[in-house]
């Protein structure tokens, strides 16, 4: 069972709950003392994240040399936030920010290691940096241990738009919407947006290979159980829920465009009625490309199935 599983509560984030059937983006505002989240579990999921990145470092950061300033100022910013909003689990000791709940210490002023990487090494957020270089905006930089893809990284120093390309219309319908979105934000209103899906892989961490193939191959491996006995969907699908925001650094005027995921079981939903009808709901209405992209579409029927049941046993 991962860390970030709440089996005895309903999930921190139902965007399911507001979704809709069509890609959107839902960009809503959130108070910056909500900027970076801290799970209750930080310390095992920091301990995987740091391992993910040491051992893979091209697969899950890569950077351009002018994303430096805009990362020292992230850096900066995320530091004053864990000190100002969570005075409980972060102290400075001269040069150094320590984690109280996990003893480790950090030099803030560590020249060796670039400003991203080494605030990748004590938050769970990931991060990417979107600036304007000669005259376009380009993703200059990537962190990104969650990815259920590697696509973040890779699209470092191409544009926004290449990094959407496996998600079925998403460009065509969204795209200069993204673009124009990217471009507006404000530093004083930075916004949230999230994505989601079920898996019956619990970990916030992917597979390194192949993420896609090894989803859907979990998939096929429980997909008789299922067919015989719907009913343990609840045990065996996990609600992935992605967490991303857009802030504008003032002083070097990139974006910064992070994630944070989440991963709780089907059945941590079952008595609550609007998650399990608004969830139904969305899978009787996504297209089947929309499907078959987060491979929902292979277990599609025995998911419907369990949410039947659960709605009317909610009744």
């Amino acid at each position: 069972m991962p860390a970030s599983a709440r089996e005895d509560k309903p999930p921190y984030y139902r965007p399911y709950r507001w979704a809709a059937a069509e890609f959107q983006l839902g960009l809503r505002p959130f108070s910056p003392d909500r900027w970076i989240l801290m799970e209750a579990d930080y310390a095992a999921n920091m301990r995987e994240k740091r391992e993910l990145l040491a051992a893979y470092p091209d697969r899950y950061y890569r950077t351009l040399p002018v994303s430096l300033p805009a990362q020292r100022e992230l850096l900066g910013r995320v530091v004053a936030h864990l000190l100002q909003d969570y005075p409980d689990r972060f102290v400075r000791t001269h040069s150094a920010l320590r984690s109280l709940d996990t003893g480790a210490e950090y030099d803030l002023n560590d020249r060796a290691t670039e400003p991203l990487l080494l605030l990748s090494n004590f938050i769970e957020e990931d991060f990417m940096l979107i600036e304007e270089v000669e005259g376009s905006a380009l993703i200059t930089a990537a962190s990104n241990a969650y990815s259920s893809s590697g696509r973040l990284v890779a699209s470092v120093g191409r544009a926004i738009d290449w990094a959407h390309v496996p998600v079925p219309g998403l460009s065509a319908m969204l795209g200069r919407r993204i673009d124009r979105i990217v471009g507006s934000v404000h530093a004083a209103t930075p916004g949230e947006r999230f994505n989601w899906q079920l898996t019956p892989m619990a970990s916030i961490f992917f597979p390194r290979e192949d993420p896609h193939a090894a989803n859907a191959a979990a998939m096929h491996a429980i997909l008789d159980t299922l067919r015989a006995n719907p009913e343990r969907a609840g045990d065996l699908l996990w609600i992935r829920v992605e967490r991303q925001t857009l802030s504008r650094l003032p002083d070097s005027r990139a974006v910064a465009f992070s994630l944070h995921t989440y991963s709780d079981p089907l059945a941590s939903i079952q008595s609550d009625v609007e998650s399990v009808r608004a969830i139904l709901a969305l899978l009787r209405a996504y297209s089947p490309e929309r499907l078959k992209y987060s491979e929902m579409d292979i277990i599609r029927e025995p998911m419907i199935a369990w949410l039947e049941s659960a709605a009317k046993q909610s009744n």
